[in-house]
């Protein structure tokens, strides 16, 4: 199983990114924010899920190990593959999807193309028990900003914020004198904070 890649971007489509590894292209289906994350020729690192099928082999990516892991849960639940299980995780950080699953809201998670209440409700019945330990997770994340590497676009999204959000943030920063990654996240979360759009 490939479980992690580390390497340069080459390209970025629709649906994710081309990353070289050692000289090898790996097309990998990102989230939203990971997409927005990198410019081309910078480096990702991603946990990766290898998912083989008769018809070919398709290669997930996530920023973090606990995102990686939930779409791997999700897919335990009857009639959830792989693209809904992502589709999930690129329209909700994971703590709205714990907190929906716990909580039983449903129409959180009917919002997912390609879901639909049945599906929705197949997966707070068979989670419900079994998300509690990624509650924790974004608590986590926040502490691996530096020490991993991750991109200004990859902390906000580990402290929950959507990819609308995130290119707000983006823009702002941008627009800032600010260098280091504590100055950019503290500008970010303060434009955040005073009222950013939702998506």
């Amino acid at each position: 199983m490939i479980a992690t890649l580390r390497g340069k971007v080459l390209s970025s489509t629709d649906t994710g990114l081309v990353i070289d590894v050692s000289g090898v292209g790996f097309s990998i289906n990102t989230t939203p924010s990971v997409r927005l994350s990198k410019e081309l020729g910078n480096e990702i690192f991603l946990h990766t899920s290898l998912i083989v099928r008769e018809d070919g082999f398709t290669l997930f990516g996530y920023q973090s190990s606990a995102e990686r892991d939930l779409f791997q849960l999700l897919q335990t639940v009857s009639g959830i593959g792989p693209k809904v299980s992502h589709a999930i995780l690129s329209t909700l950080t994971i703590a709205e999807i714990v907190r929906a699953i716990t909580a039983g809201e449903s129409k959180s998670l009917e919002q997912v193309s390609g879901l639909g209440k049945k599906g929705a409700q197949r997966i707070i019945l068979e989670l419900k028990e079994k998300v509690a330990h990624f509650g924790n997770s974004t608590v986590k994340d926040k502490t691996q900003v530096s020490a991993d590497g991750l991109s200004l676009a990859q902390a906000l999204s580990g402290l929950g914020f959507n990819s609308r959000e995130i290119e707000h943030a983006l823009d702002i920063v941008k627009n800032s004198r600010a260098h280091s990654m504590e100055e950019q996240l503290k500008i970010a979360l303060a434009a955040l904070h005073s009222g950013s759009p939702r998506g």
